[in-house]
């Protein structure tokens, strides 16, 4: 079929549709809701049974009241008093009413024409909203998804609704084209919602109802709605058969919806369509529950809390929700909805009932009317005071067992918090990330990208990881702001959140539709913010660490020689990793060893056990005896014992005795004063120079005697060391990997602004000379971080 065609038809339909609105609107202004039921009495004559509220003739005709003629003829003389039982279109009645003595009497009554203002509002405004909104719907629907089968139904699903609660009125009023519109658009209603939800649930690859069933609810409404047809020509006896066979087939017909969402939900009940079955019952439930507990219900007790008119607007919510539903391709959180609706009505149930309760005994009071509305005024306004008070209690008391998942939130944050202060590297802060929402929302994919905005581009520059779908980087480059830290942008597929912003570039977390169809929550929402916020902190720190080590890289190239400053707070930084490395190995593997070592020593205490195999679990017992003494003394390499409590020299004395122990030398410490003032960076320095220099002379010099002297010299601390190995030619500590120990000594005396020399030849041993300044420029910094320093 042509495009030329289409139009011709769409443009045909949308006239039809002017033309009969209008009509039916036209109808409804002009003529008058009488109200009026008759039926015969036991003289034959037609008697007054009942006037509907909120009609012309409520105050004016009362029931019993004897209708003489209408319009000067017979009342027999109308199709719609011998078909219907009611008057309608009349300009004046005549009735005959008995009075109190007993007499009757008769009065000639004139019909006020065109519509009231009761039913301007509930004939004419409220369903022609409605009627517009649903036409709204329609042409966004068709604009949408023109060529989508689902699309069209829909469209059908909602000018059906609009159509019929629109005519209700005109066909109250006997109009025949109202009757008629009324009764097809009626019965197509729930024909046509089976028909949609057929071609919608295929995107799911689920089946509605089989092709059989659909085609015979077609045939059913296609009959109901050629009685309906029928009803209205004149002579054809077939009222009130039509009526009821409109009501019974849309009856049964929405029973089957229902039971069909029902089967559906509790089928997928933990599966990705739970959300979409739950929210279809929900709308349902919103739209019919109104009329049954304020209509229907009650009207068994002779009771109506509200007229059918009202409840008949909730109706809107089933087209509300599919046009939702079919428009943007998620689903709302429903749990998240009911779990605060059960919560929140709860909480207010008390607190209705002492306000209705206080609002009672006030109204009795027989004082003047303001006052009694001030006085519940003041009541309403302070129990509202009261009431938020004792939220914050209940939210704290009650809150956790209606809404559980707030548990996962905060600890999700707790935890995430936690994890993030060891992030180093933006790669590792992204698998953070990634681990964490898709260990809390239900997704299947995450992915990283990178937006740099340049004046000199014309466009954004968008790159990824490869996850994400071409379509949502196009739609990020086509962002007409620079979203903040912690913003959500909606895409295409799924949303995108703002992680990272530090000049030019910023960083968007892109998460996938979640598996169960549903949109994000408040609290999911709430939730990836906070988490937002602390990537955002974390990435812009990571920026000014590279851009930190960045310059320090320029700086070491333009000069020969880095700073102090940088050498300090690189041996700041190596003496917390030896700090770190010896906690671990003292808290996991040396404990390990310890306890291996007492099960196995209460092993051979225990049993008996043959002479050969306890020899061999006894050379292993002093095995593990070895392993743990050189974790001890790797632990005491690592980090040297109370070494800040010791000083300097006593330190020197106990590593000395120690490396005396496990070698071949003898050492001469010579120390003036005996205790030497040093920082707590200075001590290290020192320690770390002697420890190498005597591990030096073990492994490469073959020294057997060493002299070490210490002393202080004014503002300056003096070093001298000497040992009688083989020595070696100085032009040889330059570039070489095998003497990066004394390397290491001359960047380290370097860091404190110190001074070293060496005295070398070979066969003739090795000697060291530095000075150290005892009071450091502070503000260079790192001297007085004593955090490696065992306590």
């Amino acid at each position: 079929m042509s495009k030329w065609t289409n139009n011709i038809k769409l443009a045909a339909g949308w006239i039809a549709l002017i033309v009969l609105v209008a009509y039916l609107a036209g109808v409804i202004i002009n003529q008058r809701d009488m109200g009026i039921d008759v039926a015969p009495n036991a003289d034959g004559r037609m008697a007054v049974t009942a006037i509907e509220p909120d009609s012309w003739a409520k105050g004016i005709i009362k029931p019993g009241d004897i209708v003489v003629n209408v319009d000067g003829a017979d009342p027999l003389q109308s199709e719609a008093i011998r078909t219907y039982g009611v008057i309608v279109g009349a300009d004046h009645i005549e009735i005959e009413r008995q009075a109190p003595d007993g007499s009757s009497y008769t009065i000639t009554l004139p019909v006020d024409h065109g519509v009231s203002a009761y039913g301007t509002l509930f004939y004419l405004v409220i369903p022609g909203l409605s009627l517009v909104l649903l036409l709204i719907f329609s042409v966004y629907v068709y604009k949408k998804e023109k060529e989508d089968r689902a699309a069209k139904l829909l469209i059908l699903f909602f000018l059906s609704i609009g159509l019929s609660y629109f005519s209700s009125a005109a066909s109250g009023l006997l109009n025949p084209v109202g009757r008629i519109t009324l009764g097809i658009s009626f019965a197509s209603i729930p024909v046509f919602f089976i028909h949609f939800m057929e071609a919608y649930l295929r995107n799911y690859q689920e089946r509605f109802i089989t092709r059989a069933g659909l085609r015979a609810f077609y045939l059913f409404a296609s009959l109901v709605g050629m009685m309906m047809v029928l009803s209205v020509i004149p002579g054809i006896p077939i009222h009130p058969y039509e009526t009821t066979a409109l009501l019974v087939f849309f009856v049964y017909a929405n029973v089957v919806i229902v039971y069909k969402l029902i089967s559906k939900f509790i089928k997928h009940r933990s599966g990705e369509l739970r959300s979409l079955f739950k929210i279809t019952l929900t709308g349902h439930t919103v739209a019919f529950l109104p009329f049954l507990l304020f209509d229907a219900i009650p009207g068994f007790f002779g009771l109506s809390f509200a007229p059918a008119k009202l409840t008949a607007i909730f109706l809107v919510a089933i087209p509300v929700v599919y046009f939702y539903l079919f428009i943007t391709k998620r689903l709302f959180d429903i749990d998240f909805v009911l779990n605060r609706f059960f919560y929140y009505t709860s909480i207010s149930f008390i607190p209705a009932l002492v306000i209705i309760g206080l609002m009672a005994v006030i109204m009795h009071q027989d004082q003047y009317t303001w006052v009694k509305w001030i006085q519940i005024f003041i009541l309403v306004y302070f129990m509202i005071t009261l009431f938020l008070f004792a939220k914050e209690f209940m939210d704290y008391r009650l809150r956790p067992h209606f809404l559980k998942e707030t548990h996962d939130f905060q600890g999700s944050i707790d935890r995430f918090s936690k994890r993030i202060s060891k992030v180093m590297k933006r790669s590792d802060l992204e698998k953070l990330l990634e681990r964490e929402v898709c260990m809390i929302l239900p997704v299947r994919n995450v992915s990283f990208l990178k937006i740099v905005q340049d004046k000199s581009m014309d466009r954004p520059a968008v790159s990824g990881d490869g996850k994400a779908a071409p379509e949502i980087e196009a739609a990020l480059q086509k962002l007409g702001h620079k979203p903040a830290v912690g913003d959500m942008i909606r895409l295409p597929v799924g949303t995108g959140l703002v992680t990272g912003n530090y000049g030019t570039t910023q960083h968007v977390l892109w998460i996938d539709e979640k598996v169960n169809h549903t949109s994000l929550n408040m609290d999911e929402k709430n939730w990836l913010k906070t988490i937002a916020h602390y990537s955002g902190i974390v990435y812009e720190n990571l920026y000014l660490i590279e851009g930190l080590i960045e310059n320090l890289e320029m700086e070491m190239k333009s000069q020969r020689e880095a700073p102090s400053w940088v050498l300090r707070l690189i041996f700041t930084l190596s003496e917390n990793e030896r700090r770190r490395l010896a906690s671990d190995l003292h808290d996991a593997a040396l404990q390990d060893q310890l306890i291996w070592y007492r099960k196995l020593e209460s092993l051979m205490l225990d049993y008996p056990m043959e002479d050969g195999l306890l020899e061999q679990l006894d050379q292993i017992k002093e095995g593990l005896l070895d392993v743990i003494h050189q974790i001890r003394q790797t632990c005491n390499e690592l980090r040297p014992p109370l070494l800040k409590e010791m000083g300097i020299v006593e330190a020197l004395e106990q590593l000395i005795q120690q490396e005396q122990i496990r070698s071949n030398y003898s050492v001469t410490l010579r120390a003036e004063p005996t205790v030497i003032e040093l920082n707590d960076v200075q001590i290290l320095a020192v320690y770390r120079i002697v420890q190498e220099l005597l591990r030096n002379a073990d492994k490469h010099a073959g020294a057997s005697q060493i002299l070490i002297e210490l002393e202080q010299r004014d503002s300056e601390l003096y070093f001298y060391y000497k040992d009688d190995g083989r020595g070696l030619q100085l032009t040889e500590l330059t570039d070489s990997f095998k003497h990066m120990g004394i390397s290491g000594i001359k960047e380290r005396v370097r860091s404190l602004d110190g001074d070293i020399v060496f005295h070398s030849e070979p066969g003739k041993g090795f000697e060291v000379q530095l000075t150290l300044p005892m009071n450091p420029h502070s503000e260079e910094g790192g001297e007085n971080d004593d955090s490696y320093f065992a306590s």
